[in-house]
């Protein structure tokens, strides 16, 4: 007889605690994929937030350094850069239609010696020439409503009619010929003696106190022209041994620089731009 196999039935309990072990075992190979994966996510996706931030963080620096460098060249470029001059005339000097003429140059003033000479020196003929071009041979000029209002000049101001183009407009003129004017005046006052024969502003006066009160006037003017400008050129003292002072004698030396306006191209802006020469023009 042949053996026959014999099957032993497996206790329950055995059977259960054989599925729960199988059923550990793949969840703890599941577990460890799982964290395996995790793992691997876990490190690589922190990185590239790390690399992005220090992209941005290295760009922003780049930014504001660019800014920066910007700001300042722009801010050293303004200020020291020259400004033209209408810019200068306009941001300093009052309103003025005749602003468009100014140029500035710097001068050194080479006839300040103790003792002077020169066309402007004096009296006489040749001397008054001089003194006619600068101060006398320049007519009135005219200007419109809106531009004495932007002087700040009454309406009632004396109107004129423009002779070539019918336009009506105010009789106006520029300071720096009447102060030439003024300063005229004292010249000639100095030299009273000639001048009462000899015509000029002196010799035109009614009387002693016409010309007192003409004169004061004008030292006035110059006064209050001298204290706006202020001037503040530095001279220095020298000797002057060419004129015969004492070795140890040190006279003001006042030829200085200065930067001034081209009176040239103030008095052709005068010139071109004269409609009257009286009142009843």
């Amino acid at each position: 007889m042949s053996k026959s196999k014999v099957y032993h039935s497996v206790p329950l309990d055995e059977k259960h605690d054989d599925d729960v072990s199988i059923s550990t075992s793949t969840t703890a190979i599941s577990t460890r994929r799982l964290s395996d994966d995790s793992e691997h996510d876990g490190g690589f996706i922190p990185q590239a937030r790390r690399g992005l931030s220090k992209h941005w963080m290295w760009l922003g620096h780049a930014v504001l350094l660019t800014t920066s460098l910007t700001l300042f060249t722009l801010s050293f470029c303004a200020r020291n850069a020259k400004p033209n001059d209408a810019a200068y005339t306009k941001l300093y000097s009052s309103y003025s239609p005749a602003r468009e003429a100014v140029k500035y140059e710097t001068t050194r003033f080479t006839n300040l010696t103790p003792i002077v000479e020169g066309p402007f020196v004096g009296y006489g003929p040749e001397v008054d020439l001089a003194w006619d071009y600068i101060a006398n041979d320049i007519g009135d000029t005219m200007i419109s409503e809106a531009e004495l209002d932007k002087l700040g000049l009454p309406r009632n101001s004396l109107k004129i009619t423009h002779p070539k183009t019918g336009e009506v407009g105010y009789r106006a003129a520029l300071e720096v010929f009447h102060q030439l004017h003024c300063l005229n005046l004292v010249r000639q006052a100095v030299y009273k003696d000639y001048y009462q024969y000899h015509g000029g502003d002196v010799g035109e006066a009614e009387g002693k106190e016409d010309l007192m009160g003409h004169v004061d006037h004008c030292i006035e003017t110059l006064r209050t022209n001298l204290m706006c400008q202020s001037d503040i050129g530095v001279f220095t003292f020298k000797l002057f041994p060419e004129y015969g002072f004492d070795d140890d004698d040190y006279w003001p030396d006042f030829n200085t620089l200065h930067t001034c306006r081209n009176f040239e191209a103030v008095r052709s802006w005068a010139v071109e731009h004269t409609v009257a020469w009286d009142h009843n023009v």
